[in-house]
């Protein structure tokens, strides 16, 4: 997946474009409805479409680890954070890669890197 041009501060879905705060703060609230204890209490079954709400959540994660990675990784590095992030992005690239959670071109945007970190 080759990520739309866009300014540092924003991502394109279609023809809309969302300030990358915007989309951060969508994903959080997304993901804490679909994932709260009253979206599915203790013993409900995982609804059909969990697989491909998972897929699209995780999709959108790694967007904004590509955006920290090109836009803010020289602010993470200065505040002594880089490790920190690093082991974040390595254990969302096993788990996604893992369980076939996302198609391996979405993950084209930070191939050289994660070739070099993960394997």
């Amino acid at each position: 997946m080759k990520l739309p041009e866009t300014k540092p501060n924003e991502l394109k879905y279609g023809d809309k474009r969302v300030v990358c705060c915007e989309h951060v703060l969508c994903l959080v609230q997304t993901v804490r409805k679909r994932v709260s204890p009253s979206a599915a209490p203790p013993g409900t079954p995982f609804p059909k479409c969990f697989m491909q709400v998972a897929k699209k959540i995780l999709s959108r994660l790694f967007r904004v680890f590509v955006h920290v990675y090109i836009h803010h990784f020289d602010r993470v590095s200065q505040m002594g954070a880089e490790a920190h992030v690093n082991t974040c992005y390595k254990h969302f690239y096993y788990f996604v890669t893992e369980f076939n959670l996302t198609d391996h071109k979405e993950l084209e945007p930070l191939k050289e890197m994660t070739a070099r970190m993960c394997h």
